[in-house]
């Protein structure tokens, strides 16, 4: 007989779907994480997947609990593990970027430290609890609340053949525009390229918003995922467009705090060399004006008036 699903004080036996907050022992405090099980009738792979690893990411965590609370376990063969908001308190404080407990981002923590920083805690409880095991891991994002992008998947490149044929399949088959390929150190996907799990990074949409476009776009491609895992029958149609793979990126920061003017919008193709903007003090005058490292694609654009030094600007993808 197969045996329940058990995340914390859950546990999903064949053929259901359960639901709650895990309480998460983060050191200074317990968070309660909420955590939807679906435990298919019939025995098959096993898909991880996560949203809101950044608090104010609100597309993807829209969609995941649009997918995951809308399957019928019936329909479903192996199962499907989803943390629904994976920095509750991030989400409750709006943050962007890091842990208001601690001020750490979560996706450079990984695979965390279980006797780290409250984030390097939660992070740990993650990789362990909830990648770990799992034949196949979504990370859905999208921009955060300062931020505008276009939409796209990342994969690691592990160095292992199967792994990383398997990453791509997926990635593909979540259909968004581009994918991009390289190491990311200390985030979801690189800690289960290091467990031997094929694994994607989705983002969709951003900036403090969930309209429905984007919800309904992250939410096909995620079920097309589940499809290509082998964990449901049905999914959304393919998009019409081929997915183009970027493998070279740059990220582009602030070397100083002020007033950010961008000059080139998300989705432009940049060549190297060009003003993407200007950062100016409180009168106007410039006090810094950045050129694009590389020829690429702005994949993702901060879109927020202000900005501090060390602060991302925006990524070229090439």
């Amino acid at each position: 007989m197969t045996p329940a699903i058990t995340i914390g004080p859950l546990a999903a036996e064949p053929g259901t779907r359960v639901t709650g907050l895990v309480p998460v022992d983060v050191g200074t405090t317990t968070l309660h994480v909420p955590v939807a099980i679906v435990h298919g009738r019939r025995p098959g792979p096993r898909v991880a997947v996560t949203a809101g690893i950044h608090g104010a990411e609100y597309v993807s965590i829209a969609a995941l609990r649009e997918v995951v609370l809308g399957l019928d376990p019936a329909q479903v063969t192996g199962s499907v593990v989803a943390v629904l908001t994976a920095s509750p308190a991030a989400f409750a404080a709006r943050s962007i970027y890091v842990n208001p407990l601690d001020g750490l981002n979560l996706n450079r923590q990984f695979p965390g430290d279980p006797d780290g920083a409250p984030t390097r805690r939660l992070a740990h409880w993650l990789t362990n609890e909830v990648i770990a095991g799992a034949d196949a891991y979504v990370d859905m994002h999208c921009g955060d609340m300062n931020e505008a992008l276009v939409s796209f998947t990342g994969i690691e490149d592990t160095g292992n053949p199967t792994v990383d044929a398997r990453s791509r399949e997926l990635a593909e088959a979540y259909g968004l525009r581009y994918l991009l390929i390289g190491p990311s150190p200390g985030t979801t996907t690189t800690a289960a390229a290091a467990l031997g799990i094929p694994a994607v990074l989705a983002e969709v949409g951003g900036q403090g918003r969930w309209p429905r476009d984007d919800v309904t776009l992250h939410a096909a491609g995620f079920q097309r995922v589940l499809r290509a895992a082998g964990v449901v029958a049905d999914a959304p149609d393919e998009p019409a467009h081929a997915t183009q793979v970027l493998p070279t990126e740059a990220w582009m920061r602030a070397t100083t705090s002020g007033y950010w003017h961008p000059a080139v919008g998300v989705g432009e193709r940049v060549a190297a060399g060009t003003v993407v903007g200007e950062i100016q003090d409180a009168f106007g005058a410039g006090l810094e004006r950045p050129a694009a490292p590389m020829d690429g694609v702005v994949i993702f654009l901060v879109t927020s008036l202000a900005m501090n030094a060390g602060d991302p600007l925006l990524a070229l993808a090439g």
